[in-house]
């Protein structure tokens, strides 16, 4: 079943890219609430519930928010993100 996130995933559905590697892809929000606002998307689907995602698919999603808010805080020089 698509998604909007299979559809931006795929490119059908362009978007702003922060950060991509094989697996995730972080993007920023098209109506964000703050600067900055910033999804991390898996490339493979999984169901919404993160408990019920894969250990250790769950532990480089993980690392890889934690890499997407170094960047966060450099780009917009603030001293934490949320």
């Amino acid at each position: 079943m698509e998604t909007i996130f299979t559809r931006i995933v795929s490119g059908e559905i362009p978007s702003t890219k922060i950060r991509e590697n094989d697996e995730f892809l972080a993007i920023l929000d098209l109506f964000p609430n703050c600067k900055g606002q910033t999804l991390v998307i898996t490339k493979t689907r999984y169901p919404s519930d993160l408990t019920l995602m894969p250990s250790d698919v769950y532990t480089r999603y993980m690392l890889a928010v934690q890499q997407v808010c170094a960047l966060l805080k450099t780009w917009l020089h603030v001293p934490r993100v949320g």
